[in-house]
């Protein structure tokens, strides 16, 4: 496990060097992440919060999916962006050199998945938190007071972050063993057709994001990721990366 830390530690610092890269991925997930909150105070939070007599089920709902949704947006957007690194390591031979040293397979891929996930679980546990925060500060203490749910603690910053980190190892794993252009296909559907069903399914009453349906959802769909990671972990051998490379 320490030596996944440190390969996962010197990942990030590269990842972190690239300036360019960074800025436009803080600029792309502000955007996406306000542009959501936004419309969903605008739309509705504002007026139900200013109404004679609110709704705090439908408030919690809606705050519930706005907590959810930046938080989805923060790790996504990062993974979609330095899941790449798979293409670049690959085709320059750090794979290959590293499973020279005496690295264990498994450190490689915990160390790589993990320096991709990590700084987009701190984005995505800033940008769900800040969003309670505020949303409640402007919106609702004035009139209906601080609205907070378990459910929507628990789906935002447990079950999105284990959603990414299932997909993370599944990503490399598909990139080191295959083809990383089919890991990065992988990671860039997932985002807009996972949100986009998601988000949808918590503003209706079948799966409202503020009840623990919705939560026990997204740990669904976080096992199953993992159960494929665990089923397709033995096909990621120094045999089939080198050959693969």
């Amino acid at each position: 496990m320490k030596n996944a830390l440190l390969l996962a530690t010197a990942g990030i610092k590269t990842n972190l060097r690239s300036v360019s890269t960074m800025v436009i991925t803080a600029v792309v997930v502000l955007i996406c992440a306000a542009g959501l909150v936004i419309a969903l105070c605008i739309l509705v939070i504002a007026p139900e919060a200013q109404s004679p007599a609110p709704d705090i089920d439908l408030l919690k709902t809606q705050l519930s999916v706005a907590v959810f949704g930046a938080c989805l947006i923060g790790v996504g957007i990062n993974m979609n962006v330095f899941t790449q690194t798979i293409i670049k390591e690959k085709s320059r031979g750090n794979i290959t050199a590293l499973l020279a040293t005496p690295l264990e397979m498994g450190n490689i891929l915990a160390g790589k998945s993990l320096a991709v996930f990590l700084p987009g679980l701190a984005v995505g546990t800033f940008l769900g938190m800040a969003t309670l925060l505020v949303v409640n500060f402007i919106y609702l203490v004035p009139g209906v007071g601080f609205l907070i749910n378990p459910w929507m603690i628990l789906s935002s910053l447990v079950a999105v972050p284990l959603i990414y980190l299932g997909l993370s190892f599944l990503a490399h794993i598909i990139g080191l063993a295959g083809k990383p252009v089919t890991a990065n296909v992988i990671v860039q559907v997932f985002l807009p057709v996972f949100t986009s069903a998601m988000i949808n399914l918590g503003i209706r009453d079948v799966l409202n994001a503020a009840t623990w349906k919705f939560t026990l959802a997204n740990l669904g769909v976080a096992a199953v990721i993992f159960l494929v990671v665990v089923l397709l972990r033995p096909r990621l051998t120094a045999e089939r990366v080198v050959l693969s490379s």
